[in-house]
C-alpha cells in the first residue's frame, strides 16, 4: 500500500511530465499525429497527477502507472528505432535535455506510486517532491524551445511561438552571424513594435493605411522611412501590419522594406539572414489615389492589367515580414494569399509561405 506522501509525490512528478508534453505538443504542430499523441499523454499525465495530489484513489493510481509507463515506452522507442506509423516519430531521434527530463519525471512518478516504496528515505517527501518536479520541469520547458528534431532539424520554416522561443537554429546554409542577426531582429521587433499596438498612435506618427483591410490584414506605411538609410530598423519600420477583426485591429508584424529597389537576390539583402529570409515584391498590386493617398485597388488580371483608374508597380521595393505573434510558418512569414507577393524563386521553394510545406 502506498503512503500518502509518495502518492502526492507521484502526482507531482506526473503533472510536471504532462506539462512538458503539453508544451512539446505545440512545437510539433507540423506533424499532427505526433502532436496529438503528446497532447494525449499530457492530458493523461496531468489528470492522474492532479487527482493523486488530493486523493489515494486506486483507479487513478493505476491510470498514472499506465499512462507514465506508456510515456516511458514511447520515449525509449523514439530514441532507438522510431515509430514508423507516426509521421514525425518515424525515425530515431537523439537524446536531448527536454525529452530526457520528461522521461525522468515519468520514471519517478512510477517509482513513487509503486507499493512499499518510501521516497522519504531519499528526501522526496510529499512536500519536497513538487519542488523537485518544478526544478526539473523548468529547464525541460526551456529546452523544448530549442529542441532539435533529427527528422526535421533542417526543415525551414518552422512554427513560431514567441512565448516559447525563437526556433531558427541549425538551418542549412545559415551562418552563425546570420542566425544571430535574424534572432536579434525578431527580439528588437517584439520590443519596439508594441509602441503602435493602438493603430491610432501609428496614424498620429505618420503611418497611413493602404486600404487592404478587406484581405483580413491591413498594412500601414510610413513614407518618411522609405529610403532613409536604415535597413531593418525596428524603431523605424517602413510598414506595420494589423490583423483586422471587424472594427478591431490587432498588431501582428512589421514589414520591412529595402533601401531603393535592389534585385531580390542582391547580396545586401540575402547576406543579412541567408535562407531564413525570403524577400518578396508586390508587382501585381494595382494602386490608386484615395482621399489624397495611395491605396490598393486590387491586383492585375491574367493579362497583367489593372482596374480602370489604377496602375501597377507603384511600390517595387523588396520586403520581408517579422511577426510578433505566433505563426505556423515562422517569424519571417509572408501574408499568404493575394498578399504573399512574388519572390526570386518558385512558390514551391519559398520559405516564407506555408502552403507548400504542409504546415
Amino acid at each position: 500500500m502506498t503512503q500518502p506522501g509518495t502518492t502526492r509525490a507521484a502526482g507531482a512528478f506526473s503533472l510536471a511530465a504532462g506539462f512538458i508534453h503539453a508544451v512539446a505538443a505545440g512545437t510539433h504542430v507540423e506533424h499532427k499525429i505526433a502532436a496529438l499523441s503528446m497532447a494525449t499523454l499530457a492530458a493523461g499525465q496531468c489528470a492522474s497527477g492532479l487527482a493523486l495530489l488530493t486523493s489515494r484513489s486506486e483507479a487513478w493510481r493505476r491510470a498514472l502507472i499506465v499512462i507514465n509507463l506508456s510515456a516511458i515506452a514511447g520515449w525509449l522507442t523514439t530514441r532507438t528505432v522510431g515509430i514508423g506509423f507516426i509521421e514525425g516519430f518515424d525515425s530515431a531521434e537523439s537524446i536531448q535535455t527536454a525529452d530526457t527530463l520528461c522521461a525522468l519525471l515519468a520514471i519517478l512518478a512510477v517509482i513513487a506510486i509503486t507499493p512499499r516504496v518510501d521516497l522519504s528515505r531519499v528526501g522526496l517527501t510529499g512536500t519536497i517532491a513538487p519542488i523537485v518536479a518544478a526544478i526539473l520541469a523548468v529547464p525541460a520547458v526551456y529546452a523544448t524551445a530549442n529542441h532539435q528534431h533529427d527528422h526535421g532539424a533542417a526543415e525551414w520554416p518552422r512554427p513560431y511561438f514567441p512565448s516559447i522561443g525563437i526556433d531558427i537554429a541549425d538551418v542549412p546554409g545559415v551562418s552563425v552571424e546570420q542566425e544571430k542577426r535574424a534572432r536579434q531582429l525578431v527580439i528588437d521587433t517584439q520590443r519596439d513594435l508594441v509602441r503602435w499596438t493602438d493603430h491610432n498612435v501609428a496614424v498620429a506618427e505618420g503611418w497611413r493605411s493602404i486600404g487592404d483591410e478587406a484581405t483580413g490584414y491591413e498594412h500601414f506605411v510610413n513614407f518618411q522611412y522609405f529610403d532613409d538609410g536604415n535597413l531593418l530598423d525596428s524603431t523605424k519600420p517602413e510598414s506595420i501590419v494589423y490583423k483586422v477583426y471587424g472594427d478591431k485591429k490587432i498588431l501582428v508584424s512589421a514589414m520591412y522594406m529595402a533601401e531603393g529597389e535592389p534585385e531580390l537576390d542582391a547580396a545586401e539583402l540575402t547576406d543579412f539572414a541567408g535562407p531564413l529570409f525570403q524577400w518578396h515584391v508586390h508587382t501585381d498590386l494595382c494602386w490608386t489615389i484615395r482621399n489624397g493617398r495611395p491605396a490598393v485597388a486590387g491586383v492585375t488580371n491574367e493579362n497583367g492589367s489593372c482596374p480602370p483608374g489604377s496602375i501597377a508597380g507603384l511600390v517595387k521595393k523588396p520586403m520581408v515580414h517579422v511577426w510578433i505573434v505566433p505563426h505556423p510558418c515562422g517569424p519571417f512569414a509572408a501574408v499568404e494569399g493575394v498578399a504573399e507577393g512574388q519572390a526570386a524563386v518558385d512558390d514551391s521553394e519559398r520559405v516564407d509561405i506555408c502552403g507548400s510545406h504542409n504546415h
